[in-house]
């Protein structure tokens, strides 16, 4: 696997083409009528001008395409392929030196994107990123959202292996991307079944765009977390197969370019274990498949498995001791289902 690139013809606007100054805010969406009125103008309360705003509609079926419509934006449409199709959509007809990527249910705080061109003009950054923050469920839940925790990617000196972690994710509505020679060649990677936001995070990284930080920013972007699913959620077992994918790409990327370093390896042994975990009891195959590439990692990949996972894998191997696991947690959600008939 390769980076998500496109050459000069069908990459849409040429970056000498872009509107100096101009930020191009692209919002993928699908079926997001709920929200997409909230985030629009989130965006159109930013301190900052001048701002274009693009929807790129995947496909929506409810009243997503006419709202935004109706809000004088200019919507594209997608063909059906998932968040990253969207946003490569939307791309394709942003005229902006900058690009705002943002979830049609979240939300930006007005002063972000100042911030973060200021900085990026002093700077001469390629991409500027700052902590966020949940927007979770308030009590009782039918009291809307309010502000939960604060976010802060925690990375190291090599970037892309950082991002990878769990604890560097980088919610890409936090970002801000100028065009440049490092990240204009840059795209989504496509499909229902692919992380592409943390891909494309790291394919940035590892086409050497400069990343530069407003750390100390207090609040820019909020991040809607929902008790149920949303456009960019996908299902346990397809999000921890676009994870092994994600970690598949990498290590391949890192294979033909400057070798698997320890802090690399590390990465990727915790990719892999996340995975696996999620697949054990979901698809036999895939968990199979994803164990077999963790493994290869030796201790990289076993030090991320809970202790009792790795001190049965010395034992019987780690494919039976993830069996014997999974059978202890099958048994204690009968247990607990059964307490709660009980106490019913």
């Amino acid at each position: 696997m390769r980076l998500e690139t496109r050459g000069p013809i069908d990459a849409g606007l040429r970056r000498e083409d872009a509107v100096r100054g101009l930020v191009s805010v692209v919002i993928p969406a699908f079926n997001s009528a709920a929200w997409i009125d909230a985030t629009i103008a989130s965006v159109r309360a930013q301190t900052y001008h001048p701002i274009e705003i693009v929807v790129a509609d995947d496909g929506s079926s409810d009243a997503t395409r006419s709202i935004a419509a109706s809000l004088g934006v200019r919507v594209v449409r997608s063909t059906a392929t998932g968040p990253g199709g969207a946003r490569n959509a939307g791309l394709e007809t942003a005229r902006g030196e900058f690009i705002q990527y943002l979830d049609a249910d979240d939300l930006l705080v007005p002063g972000k994107i100042a911030r973060q061109v200021a900085l990026l003009e002093s700077s001469g950054g390629d991409v500027a990123w700052e902590p966020f923050h949940h927007l979770v469920p308030a009590r009782p839940p039918t009291s809307g959202f309010e502000i939960g925790r604060r976010v802060v990617p925690e990375l190291g000196p090599d970037l892309a292996a950082s991002l990878l972690s769990t604890r560097g994710f980088m919610q890409i509505g936090a970002l801000l991307v100028r065009r440049s020679r490092r990240t204009d060649r840059v795209w989504f990677a496509t499909g229902r079944e692919v992380v592409e936001d943390v891909r494309y995070v790291m394919a940035l990284a590892m086409a050497g765009a400069r990343f530069v930080s407003s750390e100390s920013a207090e609040r820019g972007l909020l991040f809607r977390q929902h008790t149920g699913p949303r456009y960019s959620t996908r299902p346990t077992d397809s999000f921890a197969r676009g994870c092994a994918a994600v970690a598949a790409w990498a290590e391949a990327e890192w294979e033909r370019h400057g070798g698997l370093t320890s802090h690399r390896r590390d990465a990727l042994g915790e990719a892999y274990a996340f995975a696996a975990r999620q697949l054990a009891e979901l698809d036999p195959a895939a968990f199979r498949a994803v164990a077999a590439k963790g493994l290869g990692h030796g201790e990289s990949f076993l030090r991320h498995l809970p202790a009792r996972v790795r001190w049965l894998s010395w034992l019987v191997g780690y494919t039976r001791a993830e069996s014997i696991a999974a059978s202890w947690r099958r048994a204690r959600r009968r247990d607990a289902t059964n307490q709660t008939v009980e106490a019913s």
